[in-house]
């Protein structure tokens, strides 16, 4: 009897606990490399010993680092041929690139082999024996991330990954290239040096006390949490915790207050639950929470504040673009950088952006970037008002938006100067004003 009555209560703490309800918390966490002040990011080709496999690979992975370096939204890209020209002329790396990325493949390796399966022949309703080719490819590389200012290596990681592919016929087999472009060797480069979000779920704990009336108000405050009723939900776990005093109330207080960004007074609330109840589950919280609320801090002070010094220009720039452009204006944007044409190429696409989302009618850019790079052939370095007004014509824009750089290093500044192409004169240009700094 005494079996059947443990077993019951068991069956019915299973039936309540899953009625608990939980909540998904997207949580922000600092990289796993202290990239702090680091803003401007050049990655260079990766090396290779030998062989073409090695150079294909190398090539592609140099295209995949840069493309989840630049997904990650928090770093300029500087070119490697800019850090080869600023080498090569003595200049001060420090002054034009904050860090540089680089890379390495270590080996590859590929094995073809045959194997067979017992396969049901469809005809004669047979196990047969089926021949299968399998080819399989291993891929190892090194990264690093060192910043120039010192030489100091910010972080260093070695990844290994394969892929396979089995057909019936060998030459339907994936190339041996094929299947290490998807080897996911970057798959953590993001995470390594940006910050990143995840998805956390906090579980609603289960009021383990059999009085009837405590659980009923449990259970609706646990349907307001279904409904993503944060705020009412947790005045109700705050009143049930005042006349009952049970740990479960204010431990699903305390995650009613981490979902609505009040880390701080859920660690309070977990002080309080500790304090009074001494549960030893209150004391895990308050170490779990702290973290969290330093790697948050961590983020929105040290990241979030210092988030790309270009995003702030584009959204000045873009802004006072729009304060003086014609009604019905039709835009060219032309990077005239003599200098960090990247980082210029970076701000008119910003711009750019920024223009046609306020529905201001742009020169496509495939077109007016084939018409920049034949002006920059016919000229040496930038070139002259006259002739982009000339070339405007062309792009049958109404307005030309020319962007430069000046200056180097901390005194990089964004210049904007924005042209009447039926008059031919200038309509704003920009100033000495600190809106305008890199």
């Amino acid at each position: 009897m005494r079996r059947i009555i443990i077993v019951s209560i068991f069956l019915a703490a299973l039936v309540f606990s899953g009625c608990a309800p939980t909540v998904q918390l997207q949580v922000d966490r600092p990289p796993n490399w202290n990239t702090v002040g680091i803003s401007r990011v050049a990655v260079m080709p990766f090396e290779y010993s030998r062989g073409r496999e090695q150079a294909q690979i190398a090539e592609h992975l140099t295209a995949t680092a840069t493309e989840r370096i630049r997904q990650t939204g928090h770093f300029t890209l500087i070119s490697a041929s800019e850090v080869d020209r600023l080498r090569s002329s003595g200049e001060s790396l420090a002054n034009h690139v904050d860090a540089i990325f680089t890379g390495k493949v270590m080996s590859i390796e590929s094995n073809d082999k045959v194997t067979t399966e017992n396969r049901k022949n469809p005809d004669t309703n047979e196990m047969e024996p089926v021949t299968f080719i399998e080819r399989e490819v291993e891929l190892t590389i090194s990264y690093s991330l060192e910043r120039t200012r010192d030489g100091s290596v910010v972080g260093f990681a070695n990844r290994t990954a394969g892929a396979a592919d089995k057909q019936e016929e060998g030459y339907a087999l994936k190339s041996v290239f094929r299947l290490l472009q998807e080897c996911r060797v970057l798959r953590g480069l993001p995470r390594d040096i940006a910050p990143y979000s995840v998805i956390e779920t906090r579980t609603l704990m289960a009021e383990p006390n059999k009085d009837k009336a405590l659980r009923e108000r449990m259970k609706s405050a646990a349907a307001l949490v279904k409904q993503k009723s944060y705020k009412s939900a947790l005045a109700q776990y705050m009143k049930i915790y005042s006349e009952y005093g049970t740990f479960a109330s204010i431990y699903n207080a305390s995650i009613m207050q981490e979902a609505l960004g009040e880390t701080r007074e859920a660690i309070r609330l977990m002080q309080e639950a500790s304090s009074q109840t001494g549960n030893p589950k209150a004391r895990e919280e308050i170490i779990r929470l702290n973290k969290r609320l330093e790697e948050q801090e961590t983020v929105d002070t040290e990241y979030k504040v210092a988030a790309r010094p270009i995003d702030k220009i584009i959204a000045y720039a873009s802004g006072e673009a729009l304060k003086i452009l014609p009604p019905r204006s039709r835009v060219w944007i032309v990077n005239n950088a003599r200098s960090e044409r990247q980082l210029a190429s970076a701000a008119a696409d910003g711009i750019t952006s920024a223009l046609i989302q306020k529905g201001v009618i742009v020169v496509d850019r495939e077109n007016s970037e084939f018409i920049e790079s034949e002006l920059l052939q016919q000229m040496s370095g930038s070139v002259s008002d006259s002739d982009i007004l000339q070339a405007g014509n062309r792009t049958g824009a109404s307005v030309i938006i020319i962007i430069a750089i000046s200056g180097t290093g901390g005194m990089r500044r964004l210049q904007m100067r924005i042209l009447d192409v039926e008059s031919g004169v200038p309509i704003m240009q920009s100033d000495a004003g600190g809106n305008w700094d890199l």
